[in-house]
């Protein structure tokens, strides 16, 4: 997925912040050859409670900062995203096709009464930053194990 010029500054320039988080929560963004592409990032997260468990998430972005990612998960970096064991039992996440929640591009698309109110797409301060730490607060408080 391309990205144009704002938009792959954009993300270059919020993309810091969210290595610190997940560094700081045991996770990463991979920056491997698989994930040159511009809009899609790679994130790996660790659930809290069981902090050897990896899920590997794929954000892509089609216009960012004011467009939510797609997201999905993977069974590793440049993975496919339909493998069902690859994705956390979340209410909301729906293993393997897609999420279903206001950070999600799936979600919007899905509901497009979220964009009003509280519900809707905030381009600012960071939405990278905020659609990974929804991500990592999920998978602490709301993860009951491993789709199967």
């Amino acid at each position: 997925m391309t990205l144009d010029v704002e938009s792959t500054m954009a993300l270059a320039e919020d993309e810091p912040a969210v290595a610190t988080f997940l560094e700081e929560h045991g996770g990463r963004v991979d920056h491997s050859d698989v994930a040159v592409e511009d809009g899609i990032r790679w994130v790996s997260l660790h659930p809290r409670a069981e902090p050897q468990e990896c899920f590997v998430a794929r954000l892509a972005w089609s216009i960012y900062p004011h467009r939510p990612p797609s997201i999905a998960f993977c069974d590793g970096v440049g993975g496919p995203t339909n493998v069902m064991g690859a994705w956390p039992r979340i209410p909301g996440y729906r293993a393997p096709n897609d999420i279903c929640m206001p950070f999600t591009a799936e979600g919007f698309a899905l509901h497009p009464d979220w964009a009003n109110g509280p519900n809707g797409w905030r381009p600012s301060p960071n939405p990278y930053l905020r659609v990974v730490t929804q991500l990592q607060d999920d998978l602490d408080y709301r993860c009951t194990g491993r789709c199967k």
